[in-house]
């Protein structure tokens, strides 16, 4: 059989100390809002650009700062795609952004027709991929249009992120 003095006792060895609990909804704090991780102005850099088809073309240079930002109500998961040329092979393509919880992004590249070539999902502030290449995988290309893509790592995930390109 359980006494109910074992509070009265704890409460002898901490006067002054409440042991009363208030589990209720009037005693639940507010959450601190989110930080702004990214702005606007990056949310909507070289927009809409949603889809290979729509990947506006960029140049060294004119690679950033991006974000990958928060999908509105009802609205889809935010993707950006950007088509580059590459006059040479082999040729490297990354994103490098600050990884932190809910920030993580990964990283395809693709034909211009849409046809996947590779995909680099890591965990670390920077996703690459060379193309030919091993690790990630992407097949012997020639020179041409170029598409990458940039999106969460997982669902709801945004951050800010700059691009590279190099031949």
């Amino acid at each position: 059989m359980v006494r109910e003095c074992v509070p009265l006792f704890l409460a002898a060895l901490c006067p002054g100390c409440s042991l009363i609990l208030d589990f209720s909804d009037n005693a639940v704090p507010a959450d601190a809002a989110i930080d702004a991780v990214y702005t606007q102005e990056q949310c909507d850099y070289k927009e809409p650009n949603d889809d290979v088809a729509s990947a506006p073309m960029v140049v060294a240079g004119d690679m950033g700062p991006a974000a990958i930002c928060a999908a509105v109500a009802g609205g889809a998961e935010d993707h950006d795609f950007y088509k580059f040329s590459a006059a040479t092979v082999p040729f490297t393509v990354g994103i490098q952004f600050m990884n932190r919880p809910g920030g993580d992004l990964d990283m395809k590249v693709y034909k211009a027709d849409g046809t996947l070539l590779g995909q680099s999902r890591g965990f670390g502030d920077s996703e690459m991929i060379t193309c030919p290449g091993s690790a990630p995988a992407c097949p012997t290309v020639t020179a041409g249009d170029f598409v990458i893509e940039v999106f969460p790592a997982v669902a709801g995930a945004v951050n800010t992120y700059t691009f590279t390109f190099s031949q």
